[in-house]
């Protein structure tokens, strides 16, 4: 087994690649260059039988080695804000203040463009790693090129990732000023109010040419089926002057609605503010997020001025609106990158739903089968046991593959995973998994099943409590619960008691006085064991009763009651055989049969003292005198 285990993962290892960092990663990466530069150089001179695809594809290769050796030489540029528009000592207009707020706004426009691009980096990323740990014999000739631009969107990635860090800082600096500054403009109220009702009168002849144009064009539509390049261009200047007229209408309102929160006018403020929403519909989406930007920095401004209470109560809907971005912006925002995906707070969140609601089904499952198989006679509760806990790890496997694939992560490289797993596994998990194996195969095999009672050392002997994947439960005669690897059930014998049916055979030894006849004993006992009620197979010719003569001893005969027993006497042999020992205790009193036990003739001989002997020696030899 763990020999087939290293095989198949060599095998894996062979048709696949890992992604060289040192393309990117290391202070010896110029070098390195230079080696992959002669490689390639190399390679087109070596091999004379090239085709005009070798040959795009080594041109491709040495312009991407050249771009990579720009890249890491290049140095970060970042717009400085125009700190300058907003002086320490003097007043600001509202033109250089609204400057200000538009080049706030065009940085968070570059952040969020660059994270877009970020974003789509790492797709690109994760897709050529997929090719290059998939790589086959065939497409081996491409490694490298799929090597070198992934080197590329790793570099300009994290270039990408350094300009957002050094804008962040910006706006965090930009925004506390912009904030400080307020008081120190100069806003001129009638001016602005006066404007916006100029923007407001010129809306009307702008949307009557706009519904003139859409007229004109169904009427060419159902004259000719086109539109003439000269309508065309109308509609254009017509969606340009819109476009121009709610920009500068926004815009307006926005400083109109700062020029009321400097007065401390706070609801004046807030309704011009919450007023642009509407207007906002009109803008084409790219307008849209960068007046949303713009909109965003002001928050700030009357968060601080006007208080949290004040904004959130200013518009019920935009406030539930703003959480409601806020919350959602914040929950897929990505966290960290694995496999070159962004993961959010979000997917973590799907991931555990997933798993949670999986494991209730698996549960359910697992218990509806139990219930099946204690309602029903026909599906043993073995059986079922098996059946849900296979059903079970299966439910909860896939289960686990759904979640992952919920949140966009490959599970193409499973096998890559297998294969470094089968490793650790021939090392380190081997135990683990025999056990896991063997829990199947006597699933399966059914040799041992819930409720028999097995027999595996002469002090674990008790009835099948559970059976688990990886662990099997006994439970003994004394409620001892023990639980054994079922790796144990398939390298060592066990003795199963109850594996085909309950009867088995004991044997109950007991012993009689000599002189005591064999007739006697065998018709004393068997008479007597037929009128009890000892539980036990009777009037049997397969299991028949026996009395078996097994020795005569130093001090008594030996026999043995051969008897067979069933069900719960099968399951408690200690105490069953004690049942049979009193009966048989009383049956020989009660017949008047001796129980012997061993005894000992002890003879003491006298010791005489060698004097004495030669002294009545000597009284023997001398003549007697008459």
């Amino acid at each position: 087994m763990k020999s087939f285990l290293l095989l198949f993962s060599f095998s894996l290892f062979l048709c696949s690649a890992e992604i060289d960092t040192k393309l990117y990663d290391g202070n010896n990466t110029i070098n390195y260059y230079k080696e992959i530069s002669k490689r390639i150089e190399t390679a087109q001179t070596s091999d004379q039988n090239q085709t005009k695809e070798d040959t795009e594809r080594i041109a491709t290769e040495r312009m991407i080695l050249d771009k990579l050796s720009n890249m890491l030489s290049i140095t970060l540029k970042v717009d400085p804000m125009p700190d300058s528009l907003l002086p320490d000592d003097k007043n600001i207009s509202t033109e250089n203040y609204q400057s200000y707020l538009n080049a706030l706004t065009d940085t968070y426009a570059k952040i969020d463009t660059l994270k877009k691009e970020q974003s789509a980096m790492q797709s690109k990323r994760h897709y050529l790693q997929k090719s290059i740990n998939d790589i086959t014999v065939e497409d081996k000739k491409n490694l490298l090129l799929y090597q070198l631009q992934y080197a590329f969107y790793k570099l300009k990635g994290d270039n990408q990732e350094q300009t957002i860090q050094a804008y962040e800082t910006l706006i965090t600096k930009g925004e506390a000023r912009f904030k400080q500054k307020l008081n120190q403009v100069t806003f001129d109220i009638p001016a602005l109010e006066k404007k916006l009702t100029q923007i407001n009168t010129k809306f009307a002849p702008v949307e009557q040419e706009a519904v003139a144009l859409k007229l004109a064009k169904e009427r060419e539509l159902i004259v000719r089926e086109t539109i003439s390049e000269s309508l065309s261009k109308k509609f254009l200047s017509n969606d340009m002057d819109m476009m121009s007229l709610l920009t500068t209408k926004i815009d307006l309102t926005l400083m109109l609605s700062l020029a009321y929160l400097q007065k401390n006018e706070t609801q004046k403020a807030l309704d011009l503010f919450n007023a642009d929403t509407e207007t906002l519909q009109g803008l084409t989406p790219d307008l849209i997020d960068y007046y949303t930007y713009k909109r965003t920095i002001l928050k700030t401004v009357f968060k601080e001025v006007a208080g949290n209470v004040a904004l959130a109560l200013s518009s019920v809907e935009q406030s539930a609106e703003s959480i409601y971005d806020f919350t959602y912006s914040k929950l897929t925002e990505a966290l960290f990158v694995f496999n070159e995906k962004g993961i959010s707070i979000l997917d973590i969140l799907k991931v555990i739903l997933i798993i949670i609601l999986g494991f209730m089904i698996a549960a359910f499952y697992k218990r509806k089968i139990i219930n099946l198989a204690t309602q029903r006679e026909k599906i043993s509760l073995s059986s079922a046991k098996a059946i849900s806990n296979a059903g079970y790890y299966i439910l909860v496997f896939i289960t686990l593959l759904v979640a992952l694939k919920s949140i966009g992560l490959d599970l193409s490289n499973l096998g890559l995973v297998a294969g470094a797993l089968s490793i650790g596994i021939g090392f380190g998990l081997q135990t683990l998994v025999s056990n896991f194996a063997a829990g199947i195969i006597l699933m399966f095999e059914r040799t041992i099943r819930l409720g028999d009672y097995i027999e595996i050392s002469d002090t674990i002997r008790g009835t099948v409590s559970d059976m688990r994947m990886r662990s099997t439960t006994v439970t003994t005669n004394d409620n001892i619960d023990v639980v054994i690897p079922n790796s144990s059930f398939i390298q060592n014998n066990v003795i199963n008691w109850t594996l085909e049916n309950d009867i088995r055979r004991i044997h109950i030894p007991f012993s009689v006085a000599y002189g005591t006849s064999n007739d006697k004993v065998e018709k004393v006992i068997l008479e007597e064991l037929r009128n009890s009620s000892i539980n036990y197979v009777k009037k049997n010719a397969k299991y028949p009763t026996l009395i078996w003569m097994t020795a005569m001893g130093s001090s008594s005969v030996d026999y043995e009651l051969i008897v067979w027993v069933r069900g719960q006497s099968t399951l408690k042999p200690a105490g069953t055989k004690s049942d049979f020992l009193k009966f048989i205790y009383a049956t020989l009193n009660k017949h008047h049969i001796e129980i012997p036990f061993p005894q000992l003739d002890l003879h003491v001989k006298r010791n005489e003292s060698p004097k004495e002997h030669n002294e009545e020696k000597k009284e023997e030899t001398e003549p007697k005198m008459l």
